[in-house]
């Protein structure tokens, strides 16, 4: 096994989250949630660290609207040393308005500000996550990649929830590619409402997540799930570690069988009974990363772990810890 980090993350640095009006709240997403992730990791399993310093739009292209990435890529050169960029207006159709007004095009909420440097952060975490397809591609082991900006909020061409780029589905796409049908799986707290959009046969998407409606990102209420190759598995509020286990092993049971190749892990800390983001709160602990590592370690096939959520920076090391070490196929015995 081997972890894979994008060295430039830290160049994205939101200040402020907007999403519940104002006075706005220091933004949760920060640069020290990857190495509280890394340093959790390695004190479980202490393998080789691959720090990827390249990026290239080319790599997001595959399944990105190219006037979306353009935007993206255009508005980031309009910005000047702390200044961040969040949309004023929004509109389905801004092509003609002033750049500044087109974000509104591409984004439908105010908590995911774009600095000067984000959007080559963001690349950066889709070639470490690509690294890390290259790498189980050609050695046939799993992967963790410490993806910042997370991705499985990000659309064809809608950003937002914190990403940028599809980070699970350009890495499903490029091992499909290359013959592999892949089962994404995705248990951060929330919907990867992007994900969804890119669900295939040889790529189908499975979640298990809080209800939709009551939380990010509050979908309608008449919303239905048209995407057949989309299965969503939707836990109770409340809920303890050993309850949540059981909604984890059903949905692997439907999510895996002898036709996948690989699975890949959209993996959120965010259901952590104390972390921050949750609107209606479930109560796992930090030892129940254990087991869900666990569960991933009896899979027949090799996994690639890329990271999303997980806000609790106080516990984030030790969930990381205790999932890598249920992960790796440690005992129990070694819980800190």
């Amino acid at each position: 096994m081997r972890y894979f980090y994008p060295s430039l993350h830290k160049l994205h640095k939101p200040s402020v989250d907007l999403s519940d009006g104002l006075p706005g709240y220091k933004h949760i997403e920060t640069p020290l949630r990857v190495d509280l992730v890394l340093e959790g990791l390695k004190s479980a399993y202490d393998c080789e660290v691959v720090y990827v310093e390249d990026f290239d739009d080319e790599d997001v292209r595959g399944i990105h609207d190219g006037d979306y990435v353009d935007f993206l890529l255009n508005i980031s050169k309009e910005l000047s040393g702390k200044e961040e960029y969040i949309p004023s207006i929004f509109r389905k159709n801004l092509d003609t308005a002033p750049i500044f007004f087109r974000g509104g095009m591409y984004c439908d909420e105010i908590g995911t500000p774009i600095g000067g440097e984000s959007i080559k952060s963001a690349l950066n975490s889709v070639r470490a996550a690509l690294e890390g397809v290259d790498y189980m591609l050609q050695c046939n082991k799993s992967a963790f990649v410490l993806t910042r900006p997370p991705g499985h909020h990000a659309k064809k061409n809608r950003y937002g929830g914190y990403c940028f780029f599809n980070n699970p589905y350009i890495c499903a796409t490029k091992f499909v590619q290359h013959g592999k049908k892949v089962a994404v799986v995705d248990i951060d707290y929330h919907i990867g409402d992007g994900s969804m959009e890119f669900a295939t046969k040889e790529m189908p998407y499975y979640s298990l997540n809080c209800n939709i409606h009551r939380n990010y990102p509050y979908f309608e209420s008449g919303f239905k799930n048209n995407n057949s190759y989309s299965t969503l598995f939707e836990f109770e509020v409340g809920i303890s570690g050993s309850e949540y286990l059981k909604y984890l092993r059903d949905m692997l049971c439907v999510a895996i069988d002898e036709s996948i190749d690989v699975v890949i892990l959209s993996l959120g800390f965010d259901t952590l009974g104390s972390d921050y983001c949750q609107d209606e709160y479930i109560y796992l602990q930090v030892d129940d990363y254990f087991e869900i590592g666990r569960e991933f370690f009896k899979l027949k096939q090799d996994v690639l772990v890329l990271l999303e959520g997980g806000y609790d920076l106080d516990n984030l090391k030790m969930c990381a810890k205790n999932f890598m070490l249920g992960f790796s196929g440690q005992t129990q015995s070694s819980l800190g």
